[in-house]
Formats: structure tokens, sequence, C-alpha cells
């Protein structure tokens, strides 16, 4: 700790109440509503949205940054998403519920994995164009910093039943990035929210050691993380005047996308840039999104709850969707390879232009 400046003990409880209120966040009630997507299409200018679709914190870091090194390189692919709307049955009004869940289909751990190595390739390009020094990543995984950030992460990919996470080749998931893998946009448990505010001040260690690495190296550390969905859903029933309605519904739109972004940077203070926006991509890389076929089980277990409520005078009603959504491989790969190159270049050039 003795090379730690004021600045970097900043920068500590900085990170430190950061990483609190993020594992955290999922709980409020009060969270503002998502962004309003955009369309990621013939006319969109990544020149002239650089400078608009970046939330930047601490943009001291992007000032004067000539060489960098690219240590952590990840995007995470959404396979699972789900969502639940309810009401509150006021008065002799029974509840109502409706439950919708997709699973993406046609694309396999394969694409993933492509996709993410030639987009890390893309993205050093894009740093070189931008005129900085790119430290090839040999010699960043030959620092001893390097070594220990990568023997307290995981390899790729990283699998849940929501997502799988993939890393550039050879590079270990750490810090951030691995404490905030995973997830869907369904709404975290309690167990699982202070399971990630745990990871959460795990990874500010790691942090901490991003400014011995930057150090050591010399260069500026660029950090990546990227999250790619598949179905935009929409609880109709948010709200207290929702939850008053007499019906539930949610909304499904199948739909590619950049969910999020985020490139943190640390030179001589640790920045970020944030994508502000999620971007929407080209949907006809799905072929077909389809019901998910019912087995004998499915439809005995349905018939069942119904007679229940039948015979206790229930008037709570409730339904549920399983979806599919069936990818075009190579259409998926290009499309969404090109929307993350996209994210990749407007960062490049909001470092050139130091801001």
């Amino acid at each position: 700790m003795n090379m730690l400046n004021a600045n970097t003990h900043r920068s500590f409880r900085h990170l430190l109440a950061a990483a609190a209120f993020g594992a955290l966040l999922p709980l409020a009630a009060w969270a503002k509503d998502e962004p309003t997507p955009i369309a990621l299409d013939a006319s969109f200018k990544p020149a002239d949205q650089a400078t608009k679709l970046f939330r930047v914190a601490e943009g001291q870091a992007l000032k004067g940054v000539k060489k960098v090194a690219v240590p952590l390189f990840s995007v995470e692919f959404v396979i699972a998403d789900s969502e639940r709307a309810e009401t509150s049955g006021f008065g002799s009004a029974g509840r109502a519920s409706a439950s919708v869940f997709y699973k993406l289909k046609g694309v396999e751990d394969a694409d993933f994995e492509a996709i993410t190595t030639a987009l890390y390739q893309r993205f050093l390009v894009d740093l070189k164009e931008a005129g900085m020094e790119v430290l090839p990543y040999e010699q960043v995984a030959a620092a001893a910093t390097y070594k220990k950030l990568a023997a307290g992460g995981v390899p790729s990919p990283i699998k849940t039943d929501a997502a799988v996470t993939m890393a550039a080749p050879g590079m270990a998931i750490y810090g951030f990035n691995k404490a905030q893998t995973g997830g869907s946009s369904g709404r975290a448990s309690l167990l699982g929210a202070f399971s990630q505010l745990g990871a959460g001040f795990g990874a500010v260690g790691s942090a901490l050691d991003t400014v011995a690495l930057q150090q050591e190296l010399g260069a500026a550390v660029i950090e990546v993380q990227m999250k790619v969905n598949f179905v935009q859903l929409t609880n109709n029933n948010k709200g207290f005047l929702g939850r008053l309605a007499g019906s539930a519904s949610v909304d499904s739109k199948v739909q590619p996308s950049v969910a999020s972004a985020m490139f943190s940077v640390q030179s001589s203070t640790r920045g970020a840039l944030t994508l502000t926006n999620p971007l929407t991509l080209d949907a006809g890389v799905f072929s077909e999104v389809r019901k998910k076929p019912t087995t004998a089980g499915d439809v005995a277990g349905g018939v069942a709850a119904a007679l229940i409520r039948m015979a206790s005078g229930s008037k709570d009603s409730s339904s549920s969707d399983e979806m599919e959504a069936v990818a075009d491989p190579a259409k998926y790969r290009d499309v969404v390879g090109a929307g993350l190159a996209t994210v990749g270049q407007m960062f490049a050039q909001r470092l050139k232009a130091g801001e």
C-alpha cells in the first residue's frame, strides 16, 4: 500500500461506495425507468453519437493517453430473460398475474466466442487508428500484477442459466466484470443482492490492483465490459395505477441489442465511459419466434391448477408463456458483432479526443 497516493485512497472510497450501491440497486423499488433504446441502423452516425451516448465519470482519466494496455475484454450474451406483471386485486376483484420467459436458440458458445475474439481484435485496431500505442497482450500477461488479477478471476466462459460471458482468448475475467456477470433483466432476490454485494467489495481490491498494473506497465489500463440482449420485455403493470388495473400483461419485442457497455480507464486517475442508451440491432437475425413445445406434464399441471382455483372459489387469474427466439447463426454473428464494434469505435474516438 506504500505505492498508493492520496488520489488512490480517494478512489478506493469511491469504489467501495460504488460496489455497495451497485449491488443493492436491484432491490430499490424506486428505480428509474430504463433509457429509451436507439436504433443502430443506416442513419446512425458513430462520429456524431460518440459525443452523446457515453456518460463520463472522471474525464481526466482520458486526457493525454497515448499508450494503453487491454488486460480485460469481455462480452456477456443474455440467453434467457423473463418478466412478471401483477395486479393488487383490491375489493372483490381477484389478483391477476402474467409472466413471460424467453430463451435464445440457434446460437451456441462457439458463436459467442467467435464474436468476442473478432471484436477484441477490431478494438485493438481502432485504438491504434486513434493514435494509441497498444501493448501486446503477451507483455500484459507477463506482468506480475496481471498474474495476481488473473489468479483472483475465473476463466472464460462464465455460464449461468441466463447468460454466457466470453473474454478475449487467454484472458481471465476478474474484478467488476466478474461481479456483474450472469444476469437477465429480472429482479434480483435479497440473497442474490447480498451475494453481489460481497462480489462488489471483492472487485474493489481488483480495482486497486489495476492501479498497480498501470504503474508497472507504464500505460493506461483499459478494461471493457459489454452486454448483448435479444428481447425487450415491458411490465405493463408497474406503478400504483398499473397494479390497480383489471388485467396483467407483459409486452415483448424480440430484437438483439447492445444492452450496456462500460470502458474503465486507469491512467493517472480512474475513470469510465458508460453507454447511456441501449442500441437496438436488426431483428432479421431471428428466423422464428415460437412458443416452447408443451409436454403432457405441462398440460396436466395447468389443468390441476385451474381445478384448484375453481374449487376454492378464487377469482385470481394467471398466465404464463414460455417462448423461444430462434436466431440464424451467421446473421447473428454479423449483426451483433457489427453493433458491438460500433460501440468500441465510438470509445476509441472519445479516447483520442481526450474527453
